[in-house]
């Protein structure tokens, strides 16, 4: 009997060593030195086209960040590909099981559980940009994986300045339940995008599942896609036909037609993540294109499109804990993917599935 626990103590405490001796700590990974000129110099040295995976709804959805992007540095190759961010992860990890690639090189997603369980598979390439240690601290992957863009904030409410007086605009999302909001909401399905699904949650969790049922009695017009909300409200603006007046799962900028309020309750935000992939070819490329995201030129025009910088030190940056936004807790959601899954049925058992369209095809 001693024997054999001496011998299993032995082979447990060999297995623990023969683990020890694999595992290699990292190197500290350095902050970029060089400027964008000199990453762009050594970019293109590299040969191809940098293939980015964006996540987005609209097909010109940040279609002026690419242009941006091109004209900045003319002599480098850039093809964004903008898709449903569950489908970009869809794809990327189906090529990597078929053929151990990617297929591309740097990815902006909303999937942000993807990306520590890339990191655990190890296929992300660590690096930290020029302006790493600007980023807010609270946002930072330790491992410098991936990097924090930008902070998207959603659930705002959206309405028709012809349709709607500004004085009329409902303070939390229990008022959308009253009778005058029948037939005048258009809102993206919860069970088709997380972003929704949390912004949906949160409100049950405030007003209690049966919000939802009294807002079913509403009549609301459901679509796929968050910036399918606004544009169904422009043109609703000038078309006495259409009752369509108001939404709060759109996160489009305002213009003559449509204005924006911030509601009372709790709204969602999240960091933005950006990678670059180890499999990629053109790491320097990559390089230049995360670098000149966190640049102030790209910070500034996200902040006026309604977005807050990941960056500390930029003139004109939203508080990224201001009016009930807390950018951690949709990431924190986003990783249980069991309650995500829960939820989802829930919403489809009331609402049915998703009808329609991919947002990126449909026309709207």
């Amino acid at each position: 009997m001693r024997t054999a626990l001496l011998s299993s103590a032995l082979l447990s405490f060999a297995t623990v060593a023969s683990a020890f001796d694999l595992w290699v700590p990292q190197a500290p990974v350095p902050v970029e030195s060089r400027t964008l000129d000199e990453i762009y110099a050594a970019a293109k040295q590299e040969h191809g086209t940098l293939q980015v995976a964006w996540g987005g709804d609209e097909p010109g959805f940040n279609a002026d960040i690419f242009a941006a992007f091109r004209s900045r540095f003319p002599a480098v190759k850039l093809n964004a590909t903008v898709d449903l961010s569950k489908y970009h992860d869809s794809r990327i990890d189906r090529s990597f099981v078929e053929t151990g690639k990617e297929n591309i090189d740097v990815v902006v997603l909303q999937t942000v559980q993807d990306f520590p369980r890339w990191n655990l598979e190890e296929r992300l390439l660590p690096y930290k940009v020029s302006n790493w240690d600007s980023i807010l601290p609270y946002l930072k992957d330790e491992s410098a994986a991936f990097t924090p863009l930008w902070i998207y904030t959603f659930g705002n409410f959206y309405y028709s300045t012809s349709k709607v007086a500004a004085s009329d605009v409902p303070t939390t999302y229990a008022d959308f339940l009253d009778p005058k909001w029948k037939n005048k909401l258009v809102l993206t399905y919860p069970n088709d995008d997380d972003a929704v699904n949390y912004l949906f949650s949160t409100i049950i969790k405030n007003h209690g599942w049966q919000w939802l049922d009294g807002l079913v009695k509403q009549n609301v017009t459901w679509v796929r896609g968050t910036g399918t909300p606004h544009t169904l409200l422009e043109r609703s603006s000038n078309n006495t036909q259409s009752n369509l007046a108001i939404t709060f799962t759109t996160f489009a900028p305002v213009d003559a037609s449509v204005a924006m309020a911030t509601p009372n309750d709790e709204v969602v935000s999240w960091a933005q993540p950006g990678g670059i992939f180890k499999s990629t070819s053109m790491p320097e490329t990559a390089k230049l294109f995360l670098n000149y995201m966190l640049s102030n030129d790209i910070q500034s025009t996200m902040i006026r499109e309604g977005s807050v910088s990941a960056l500390q030190n930029i003139s004109g940056n939203g508080n990224p804990f201001a009016s009930g936004k807390n950018p951690l807790r949709f990431t924190t959601f986003a990783e249980d993917r069991q309650l995500v899954d829960y939820l989802k049925l829930q919403f489809e058992t009331t609402l049915g599935p998703p009808q329609g369209l991919s947002p990126l095809i449909d026309g709207i």
